[in-house]
């Protein structure tokens, strides 16, 4: 006699790990793995403070050797307040701050930058502004002054809009240290971090970047920029990692002779839906066990 499970469970209490055959215990791994995947689902549903990582930034990441954690952990040091203020474009930082206000545009139209606002914080931190144009003050002085502000935001506020303990996890052992320039942005915007790292995750597709590069179509795509800028630097400061591997070189000429093959599809998104299941088909080669929690 065999005893069945039910076909669905929604809770891990719920479900009986095994059943009895009359000569053995069969572990039912095919629903037990169904039900854990359902359970982090829910759980990241349930955790604001717990980030759900698109699989074209994992690809990302993987492609060029950085994890997802000091990708994520770049960009929140680059989102400064002294930048928003700061006069001029200052190369990456401008980069990190432009994706925000991409992303506050689509949730909000029409939301201003921080210097056009009008709360008693935001108007302390024009006056800074004001004074390293009208008076020439240093660049260090004007980041000390401005990190005053920050911090008294961030002492004055409830943090209704980032976790207390100013932290994001991709798993429960991998967290994410939100600077407290990057939640003093997220108070001004009223956005919890989470929105916001999910929008620049959201806006990663090295399928699009070199698709975009072999239709010559020009790429405006300034997260993407960022990104790639980024790596590069994490990359030349680590050079070990430069180094490549026999299976590395033969997927780079892989990669090289599949652009070649859709030379003829001039459709941008056409070739980068098949450079995406191109990456992603190596991805998952290589993390066999990823395909358990793919999208």
């Amino acid at each position: 006699m065999v005893v069945l499970l039910e076909p669905r469970y929604n809770r891990l209490s719920e479900l009986p790990a095994l059943y009895y055959d009359g000569t053995r215990l069969v572990m039912r791994l095919n629903e037990l793995t169904d039900v854990l995947i359902n359970f982090l689902k829910q759980m990241t549903k349930e955790n604001p403070n717990l980030l759900t990582v698109p699989l074209e930034f994992k690809v990302a990441c993987f492609t060029y050797k950085i994890s997802h954690q000091e990708a994520l952990q770049i960009f929140i040091n680059y989102c400064t307040i002294y930048h928003t203020l700061k006069p001029g474009y200052t190369r990456l930082y401008n980069e990190a701050l432009e994706t925000i206000f991409q992303y506050l545009e689509l949730k909000r139209p029409g939301t201003e930058p921080v210097v056009n606002q009008g709360s008693e914080t935001q108007g302390c931190l024009l006056a800074i502004l004001e004074e390293v144009i009208e008076n020439g003050a240093s660049a260090s002085r004007a980041k000390k002054e401005v990190a005053k502000q920050v911090n008294r935001l961030i002492k004055s506020t409830p943090g209704t809009y980032y976790p207390k303990s100013r932290k994001l996890y991709l798993d429960e052992e991998t967290p994410l240290e939100l600077s407290k320039d990057f939640c003093a942005m997220c108070e001004l915007y009223e956005c919890h971090p989470a929105e916001i790292l999910d929008y620049y995750m959201s806006r990663i597709s090295i399928a699009e970047m070199d698709s975009r590069w072999d239709l010559r179509i020009k790429e405006d795509n300034c997260s993407m920029y960022f990104f790639m800028a980024t790596v590069f630097n994490y990359l030349q400061q680590h050079k070990e990692l430069l180094k490549i591997t026999n299976e590395e070189d033969e997927f780079l000429q892989e990669v090289e002779e599949y652009r070649l093959y859709l030379y003829p599809i001039k459709n941008l998104a056409h070739r980068t839906r098949l450079l995406k299941e191109f990456y992603e088909d190596y991805y998952f080669s290589v993390n066999p066990n990823e395909l358990n929690y793919a999208n």
